[in-house]
Formats: C-alpha cells, sequence, structure tokens
C-alpha cells in the first residue's frame, strides 16, 4: 500500500511541476518587452526618383495629409470674387505645395523623411489633355533622393480635374512616426 501511495504522490508532484513551469514562464513572458520595430524599409532602383516598395514596421504611427496645393489666394480683405492671382506653372505650383507639406508634417513633428507615401493629382494642360509630369518630377527632385534627404516615398501621379482652376496639382501625402520609445 505504501508503494502505491508514493507512485501517486510522486505523479501528482510532476503534473504540480510542470504547472508551476508553465505558470512561471507565462508570467515572466508578461514582463519581456517587445522586439523594438525596425526602420521603414525602401526598395526600388538606387537611381529611380521612387521606391518601388515602402514597408512600415508594426507599431509605427500613420499620419495622412490632405491634399495640398501651391495655389495663391486673393490678397487678404478682397471682396468676394476677387481673382486669383496667377500662381505659375506646375513646377512653381509644387515646390510650394511640397512647402505647405513641409510645414504641416513639421507641426507634427515630422519631416520629408518620415513619407512613405505620396499621390499627386496633376490638371491637364488644355492642348494636350496631360499633366506636367516633367514639372512636377523637377519640384519633387529639389527635396526628395537628395544628399540632405535621400528617402524616396512610393508616389503614383495622375492626371485629374482638379477642384479649383487655378490649381496645377494637388499632393496627398502619407506618413508615418516610430513608436514613442523609438524616438
Amino acid at each position: 500500500m505504501t508503494v502505491k501511495i508514493e507512485a501517486i504522490t510522486s505523479k501528482l508532484g510532476r503534473h504540480i511541476s510542470g504547472l508551476v513551469v508553465i505558470v512561471v514562464a507565462g508570467s515572466l513572458a508578461g514582463c519581456t518587452k517587445p522586439a523594438p520595430p525596425g526602420p521603414v524599409v525602401r526598395t526600388g532602383a538606387a537611381t529611380a526618383a521612387i521606391s518601388s516598395t515602402v514597408t512600415e514596421p508594426v507599431g509605427y504611427e500613420t499620419i495622412y495629409l490632405s491634399g495640398m496645393t501651391g495655389t495663391l489666394r486673393a490678397p487678404a480683405g478682397s471682396p468676394p470674387g476677387t481673382p486669383v492671382p496667377d500662381s505659375g506653372d506646375t513646377e512653381t505650383q509644387a515646390t510650394r505645395a511640397l512647402d505647405n507639406i513641409k510645414n504641416a508634417l513639421a507641426s507634427k513633428g515630422l519631416g520629408f523623411g518620415d513619407i512613405v507615401m505620396m499621390h499627386a493629382y496633376l490638371a491637364p494642360d488644355p492642348q494636350t489633355g496631360r499633366g506636367d509630369s516633367a514639372g512636377w518630377s523637377r519640384a519633387y527632385s529639389k527635396f526628395f533622393g537628395v544628399a540632405d534627404q535621400p528617402n524616396k516615398p512610393a508616389r503614383t501621379s495622375v492626371t485629374v480635374v482638379l477642384g479649383s482652376p487655378a490649381a496645377k496639382i494637388e499632393i496627398e501625402t502619407i506618413a508615418v512616426r516610430k513608436p514613442a520609445e523609438k524616438r
């Protein structure tokens, strides 16, 4: 009888020991920090103006900027219906729009290097029906893929009818921010 009781006690002890190991391991797992997210990964030819793909790590915050233009407004205090001044060609408007985007990003503690995606909407030229992609590219190349800001976002450019007849381009932007503990 003694042998049988000891065998049952020994078997029960092994089960309890196994349960203790599982509980302790589970508790310790809750105490460890998850691995920090890596950097944003951009792929594509080094000579290309844009990235083919951009991968945002888990845990990053995504910031969406509404479409911004580079059109000028009528002078302050002008009566309603006052025509707006000529806002310039596509390159001029795109440069101004990118400056507006830069300011909007800065207000969130971000910069051009944090942009992962851009959508550029180009107004059609009345003669050709096509947007001025060359003017847009000239403006873009002043800000992206340059020595002080080498990051290039993924990008799409399409010709559409814009809401303002003065606008030649509208640029929508998506940026990401590292998690707080990585900043």
